[in-house]
């Protein structure tokens, strides 16, 4: 019986994902995607002085994005601004320390897909190096100004539940060639261009990466499939999970023989995996309860669904705040709506003022020190 259970469910599934890239399809061929993504676009406009959205013309940009070369990951952003910039997408307004809006024609680069629900904009750091921040599904107070976009970043969520690449994810890469073309021509190479972003951003964030070896850190992604077209090898990449969030852990690596994760053909083929090095947050004692949740995936469509309400239960996991408080980093800008509420549990892994190298460094003398 389980058998057929998993059989009606995959099929549902990828009608679902069919059924949400048709519709995508469909909003950007007839161009209603590109005037509605401008209109919801303006409050940012007035709000933040973002770049308009110019009917996302500028997703079509094909600039070459050249790998990375001669990296130094010891002198990247922090810990810290990664992650302030990915919180500072679910605020209205406000900037991270240490950074500033990096500029085109006197505005912030920005922008808004209404139809995938893709949504960032883009950072200089005091030194330089520019940081393209991928909103998550919701958009925090955003949702104020574009409610719309919590509906359609959660279309692409289910894209990605089915261990497909979501349209969000193909936007944000359209987006990052033409972040890549404007710095260019302000003399930023990619050397110097990273990616970031929570949950849906977080994927994003990974997606892109793989694409063009850009390196960054995304917290709380789960898994995106493995592509005959990366160019990244993740080396200078982190994906920051928290134990026992059912979004961050939603992948092979931190979900091994789950068949929450192995039902899809791309889970069962261990080919859904976190891109670069993973960083775990928390207790691992709290991966027990989720794994508990969702340990009889497919013995019942009933069963499917009480399961998927189960694992929801666990979002406290998921919130910025628990990645902020788990590694002692003070959130600038404070936003209430994700940074007040946190599941803080176990040692603190103070590594707030680290560079990619230094947190993949501390990660692995952790990770041997726990093992000895």
């Amino acid at each position: 019986m389980s058998n057929l259970i998993a059989d009606i469910w995959n099929i549902g599934r990828n009608i679902e994902t069919s059924l949400i890239q048709s519709a995508d399809d469909f909003l950007n061929d007839t161009g209603i995607n590109q005037i509605w993504s401008s209109l919801a676009a303006l409050p940012s406009n007035i709000l933040d002085n973002t770049t308009p959205n110019n009917l996302l013309t500028f997703l079509n940009d094909d600039t070459a994005i050249p790998v990375p070369t001669h990296q130094n990951l010891n002198q990247t952003p922090t810990v810290s601004q990664f992650l302030n910039a990915a919180n500072t997408e679910y605020a209205l307004t406000g900037t991270p320390n240490g950074m500033s809006p990096f500029l085109v024609n006197g505005q912030q680069l920005a922008v808004i897909d209404e139809a995938s629900g893709m949504s960032a904009k883009v950072w200089v750091t005091d030194n330089d190096q520019v940081i393209i921040a991928f909103q998550g599904t919701g958009g925090g107070f955003n949702a104020i100004t574009n409610p719309a976009a919590v509906a359609t970043g959660f279309l692409s969520d289910v894209q990605i539940w089915n261990q497909s690449v979501s349209q969000a994810q193909k936007d944000a890469l359209s987006f990052t060639h033409y972040v890549v073309d404007m710095a260019q021509k302000q003399g930023i190479d990619t050397n110097n261009i990273f990616v970031t972003g929570h949950s849906l951003g977080g994927i994003e964030a990974s997606y892109v990466a793989q694409q063009t070896g850009l390196g960054g850190i995304a917290f709380e992604p789960t898994g995106i499939p493995s592509s005959t077209t990366a160019k990244g090898d993740g080396s200078n990449f982190a994906s920051v999970v928290t134990y026992g969030d059912p979004v961050g852990e939603y992948a092979n690596d931190t979900m091994p023989g789950s068949s929450f994760v192995t039902s899809m053909p791309v889970g069962a083929a261990g080919d859904f995996n976190h891109y670069g090095q993973v960083v775990m947050l928390g207790n691992p004692a709290d991966n027990a309860p989720l794994a508990a949740a969702v340990s009889n995936w497919n013995a019942s469509s009933i069963g499917n669904v009480g399961e998927l309400l189960s694992a929801a239960s666990f979002a406290g996991y998921h919130l910025p705040g628990t990645q902020a408080a788990d590694m002692g980093i003070t959130m600038t800008p404070y936003v209430s709506l994700g940074d007040t509420t946190h599941y803080q549990s176990g040692a603190v892994f103070n590594v707030g003022n680290d560079s990619i190298a230094q947190l993949l460094t501390d990660n692995a003398d952790r990770t041997s020190s726990l093992a000895s």
